[in-house]
């Protein structure tokens, strides 16, 4: 696969109170187009920091972020973002919500109400396209935040805790549904997550990351045959591995 995310010895600090937090510190790596990754590690380790600074919401102090050969320096259309919350704006419908997403794209109306009737389609919704978010279920109104960030052709989707408002039956009935979408659309996806057990279903490659400052510490790759069995051997086996990796570093906090 080729190269379509590369970021180069990546370092980010704020300043809360006047004091100094190092946020990053010395991130490199690459993500390869269609691939699927995971971001895993405690609280405070700069996961979610890591995810706005790809999707260009906040700047690097050090080090430098290329998607699809260019620098990124602010938001772009070939970096589609979901957050944990749904985000859906109350006063517009399902399908309404999603086409905001294609109002900038400069495609005709019959062009983006196609887009829009395909990824409602894509993700079960297409019987809701006239609902309005508080008419859905917290699973619904996820999904249709997934649809919003897909029907813009991302190259690459990333994701800040998309499930973990959801209760546990349909967290996971959600995860089986993003996998399905990403085999079929083969659009690269970098997850963040608390939930190890998520990362090692859905991902290809797991980093985790140390915290104070945030670093990789580790870099996993998945070869489980999909779709994966969370109760085989190796399954449990890696699952227990990046657990134990993330006990020692609370440990040593």
């Amino acid at each position: 696969m080729t190269s379509l995310l590369t970021l180069q010895n990546i370092s980010k600090s704020f300043a809360p109170g006047g004091g100094n937090v190092q946020a990053l510190r010395n991130v490199s790596l690459t993500i390869e187009d269609g691939s699927f990754v995971a971001f895993v590690g405690a609280s405070g380790c700069g996961k979610s920091t890591l995810l706005r600074l790809i999707a260009g919401l906040d700047t690097p102090d050090t080090g430098n972020i290329t998607l699809a050969g260019e620098p990124v320096s602010g938001p772009n259309a070939a970096c589609g973002m979901i957050f944990q919350d749904h985000r859906l704006l109350p006063w517009l419908t399902v399908a309404q919500n999603a086409d905001l997403a294609l109002t900038r794209s400069g495609l005709p109306q019959a062009a983006r109400q196609e887009l829009v009737a395909t990824h409602l389609e894509l993700v079960g919704l297409s019987a809701f396209s006239r609902a309005f978010p508080k008419e859905l279920s917290g699973g619904m109104a996820q999904r249709a935040a997934i649809a919003r960030g897909l029907v813009t052709r991302p190259r690459l989707l990333l994701l800040d805790e998309p499930f973990s408002a959801l209760d546990a039956f349909t967290r996971t009935r959600l995860q089986n549904e993003l996998q399905s979408i990403w085999a079929r659309e083969k659009t690269a996806m970098a997850l963040v997550t608390h939930d190890v057990e998520e990362a090692v279903f859905l991902a290809d490659r797991i980093v985790v990351l140390a915290p104070h400052p945030g670093r990789i510490s580790d870099i996993l790759r998945v070869e489980l045959p999909r779709p994966r069995q969370r109760d085989s051997a190796e399954f449990i086996r890696l699952k227990t591995k990046i657990l134990r990796q993330l006990e020692d570093y609370a440990e040593a906090a």
